[in-house]
Protein backbone atom coordinates (compact mmCIF):
# COMPACT_ATOMS: atom_id res chain seq x y z
CA UNK A 1 0.00 0.00 0.00
CA UNK A 2 2.94 2.70 -0.95
CA UNK A 3 0.56 4.25 -3.53
CA UNK A 4 0.15 8.09 -3.07
CA UNK A 5 -2.97 9.40 -3.10
CA UNK A 6 -3.36 13.01 -3.88
CA UNK A 7 -6.23 14.99 -3.18
CA UNK A 8 -7.70 17.79 -4.84
CA UNK A 9 -7.58 20.37 -1.70
CA UNK A 10 -8.83 23.68 -2.93
CA UNK A 11 -8.67 26.66 -0.51
CA UNK A 12 -12.00 27.03 0.95
CA UNK A 13 -14.64 29.67 -0.37
CA UNK A 14 -14.46 31.97 2.96
CA UNK A 15 -18.24 33.29 2.91
CA UNK A 16 -19.37 36.91 3.74
CA UNK A 17 -21.83 35.79 5.89
CA UNK A 18 -20.15 33.78 8.73
CA UNK A 19 -21.91 32.86 11.82
CA UNK A 20 -19.93 32.10 14.62
CA UNK A 21 -22.05 29.97 16.52
CA UNK A 22 -23.15 27.71 13.55
CA UNK A 23 -19.24 27.45 13.03
CA UNK A 24 -18.93 26.55 16.25
CA UNK A 25 -21.41 23.81 16.31
CA UNK A 26 -20.58 22.12 12.90
CA UNK A 27 -16.47 22.18 14.33
CA UNK A 28 -18.13 20.58 17.61
CA UNK A 29 -19.94 17.39 15.80
CA UNK A 30 -17.16 16.91 13.32
CA UNK A 31 -14.78 16.72 16.61
CA UNK A 32 -17.00 14.34 18.29
CA UNK A 33 -16.83 12.16 14.73
CA UNK A 34 -12.99 12.73 14.91
CA UNK A 35 -12.37 11.40 18.18
CA UNK A 36 -14.47 8.33 18.03
CA UNK A 37 -13.22 7.42 14.54
CA UNK A 38 -9.93 7.60 16.29
CA UNK A 39 -10.97 5.66 19.27
CA UNK A 40 -12.11 3.01 16.65
CA UNK A 41 -9.31 3.14 14.36
CA UNK A 42 -7.08 2.68 18.34
CA UNK A 43 -9.65 -0.55 19.35
CA UNK A 44 -8.67 -1.94 15.73
CA UNK A 45 -4.82 -1.70 15.63
CA UNK A 46 -4.91 -3.31 19.83
CA UNK A 47 -7.03 -6.12 18.78
CA UNK A 48 -4.64 -6.91 15.77
CA UNK A 49 -1.67 -6.40 17.85
CA UNK A 50 -2.76 -8.53 20.27
CA UNK A 51 -3.77 -11.70 18.23
CA UNK A 52 -1.29 -11.33 15.57
CA UNK A 53 1.70 -11.03 18.58
CA UNK A 54 0.13 -13.39 20.65
CA UNK A 55 0.47 -15.86 18.30
CA UNK A 56 4.12 -15.48 16.65
CA UNK A 57 3.71 -15.18 12.91
CA UNK A 58 0.94 -16.63 11.58
CA UNK A 59 0.39 -18.97 8.85
CA UNK A 60 -3.29 -19.74 8.99
CA UNK A 61 -4.39 -16.17 8.01
CA UNK A 62 -3.37 -15.98 4.33
CA UNK A 63 -4.78 -18.45 1.63
CA UNK A 64 -1.50 -19.00 0.35
CA UNK A 65 0.32 -20.04 3.70
CA UNK A 66 2.45 -16.66 3.76
CA UNK A 67 3.66 -15.91 7.19
CA UNK A 68 1.54 -12.85 8.50
CA UNK A 69 2.59 -10.98 11.85
CA UNK A 70 2.12 -7.21 13.14
CA UNK A 71 4.89 -5.81 10.64
CA UNK A 72 3.07 -7.47 7.93
CA UNK A 73 -0.22 -6.14 8.77
CA UNK A 74 1.09 -2.66 9.27
CA UNK A 75 2.62 -2.34 6.13
CA UNK A 76 -1.07 -3.73 4.29
CA UNK A 77 -2.60 -0.76 5.83
CA UNK A 78 0.13 1.92 4.94
CA UNK A 79 0.77 2.73 8.38
CA UNK A 80 4.43 3.20 9.97
CA UNK A 81 5.44 1.13 13.04
CA UNK A 82 6.65 3.71 14.93
CA UNK A 83 3.59 5.96 14.44
CA UNK A 84 1.15 3.26 15.55
CA UNK A 85 3.85 2.53 18.64
CA UNK A 86 2.93 5.94 19.38
CA UNK A 87 -0.62 6.00 19.17
CA UNK A 88 -0.94 2.81 21.07
CA UNK A 89 1.19 4.18 24.26
CA UNK A 90 -1.49 6.61 24.19
CA UNK A 91 -4.71 4.80 24.26
CA UNK A 92 -6.27 2.83 27.20
CA UNK A 93 -7.90 -0.26 25.75
CA UNK A 94 -9.72 -1.00 29.12
CA UNK A 95 -11.53 2.51 29.61
CA UNK A 96 -11.51 3.29 25.44
CA UNK A 97 -10.12 6.88 25.87
CA UNK A 98 -6.78 8.11 24.40
CA UNK A 99 -4.52 9.36 27.50
CA UNK A 100 -3.13 13.35 26.96
CA UNK A 101 0.52 13.58 26.27
CA UNK A 102 2.78 13.43 29.54
CA UNK A 103 4.35 16.41 30.58
CA UNK A 104 7.84 17.17 29.46
CA UNK A 105 10.80 17.81 31.99
CA UNK A 106 10.46 14.60 34.07
CA UNK A 107 6.70 15.06 34.98
CA UNK A 108 6.68 18.59 35.84
CA UNK A 109 4.77 21.02 33.84
CA UNK A 110 6.61 24.11 34.20
CA UNK A 111 5.26 27.21 35.47
CA UNK A 112 5.54 31.02 35.90
CA UNK A 113 3.47 31.36 39.10
CA UNK A 114 4.62 31.10 42.74
CA UNK A 115 3.42 32.08 46.16
CA UNK A 116 5.62 34.96 47.87
CA UNK A 117 5.14 33.67 50.92
CA UNK A 118 6.25 30.00 50.25
CA UNK A 119 7.44 29.68 47.43
CA UNK A 120 4.88 27.17 46.26
CA UNK A 121 4.44 27.41 42.55
CA UNK A 122 1.47 26.68 40.49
Amino acid sequence: MDDIVLYDMKSPKIPKDWDYKKSVTKMKKLVVNWKNISVEILQELHVAKTKLLSQGVRNDLDPNGVKLGWENYLRDTGLSKETVRRWLSRYNPETKIILPKESEGNGKLMTKNSCPCCGYKW
